[in-house]
């Protein structure tokens, strides 16, 4: 019977495994998305024996299958393309556009496809304003976004730009520990630790008319779903197997 629960937490894990990698996939084309990786472990181990008469022996121990330990997520940088479009951002380095939401809760996003509502308040595309509260009036002309943050635009009747706003690049000790919210979202948990203002360098800050692409990469994924499927087929395997063997044993007592 053993064999039998171990080869289905096999199974489990899987097709656990085989739902992240289809996720990633579907996922492909989706702007600044970050891949996931389910990440197992082994269960408890049953002792059979003492380990013999040998002096320091270790004892026979019997595995019990494996679980899902966690769903990892890879924040490394995807590619950036250029759209040409003044209201598209990308983060050029690590971290994120911090937006707010309509109870005052502050989510983060790499995801900078602005867009502006019928006031000209600066959008992230799921509808949260950016934080900042940045106005953008209507008949503003060359709408910039520096590399340091500072929106400005000319103003009608003005010849120098005016500062509509700053958008500020955050970023945490841990990134692994965002919760993922969906729609590009991540909530700041215990586990990332406080977000913190990133200084702006050489390396680090935001390319107005660029954004970023995913950072799944297909050859990868496919080659992990093939080898998921090989990996749910012997466990299968090793259910039948199971199953045929206390057969026999049922069939003892005819």
């Amino acid at each position: 019977m053993r064999a039998l629960y171990a080869a289905a937490s096999g199974m489990s894990v899987q097709q656990t495994q085989l739902e992240t990698v289809a996720n990633n996939i579907a996922n492909v084309g989706t702007t600044a998305f970050k891949a996931n990786d389910a990440a197992f472990e082994d269960l408890f181990y049953q002792e059979l024996t003492n380990g013999g008469k040998a002096a320091g022996a270790a004892g026979m121990s019997v595995g019990a299958g494996a679980r899902l330990s966690s769903l990892e997520k890879d924040h490394s940088q995807g590619s950036i393309s250029q759209t040409g479009n003044a209201l598209h951002v990308a983060i050029q380095g690590h971290g994120y556009l911090e937006v707010t939401t309509p109870d005052g809760e502050s989510l983060y996003t790499r995801d900078g496809r602005f867009t502006l509502d019928a006031d000209g308040t600066l959008m992230v595309p799921s509808g949260l304003p950016v934080a900042g509260n940045i106005m953008i009036p209507s008949d503003a002309n060359s709408l910039e976004i520096t590399k340091d943050g500072t929106v400005r635009a000319v103003l009608p009747g003005d010849i120098q730009p005016t500062v509509l706003g700053q958008l500020e690049v955050v970023d945490f000790t841990n990134r692994g520990g965002l919760r993922a919210m969906g729609g590009n979202m991540y909530q700041q948990s215990a586990q990332s630790g406080e977000a913190s203002v990133v200084e702006m360098t050489p390396g680090n800050g935001l390319q107005q008319g660029f954004l970023e692409d995913s950072n799944v990469d297909i050859a990868s994924e496919l080659v992990k779903m093939i080898l998921t499927q090989r990996a749910y087929e012997l466990n299968s395997k090793v259910v039948q197997a199971a199953d045929e063997t206390l057969q026999v044993a049922v069939n003892l007592r005819r």
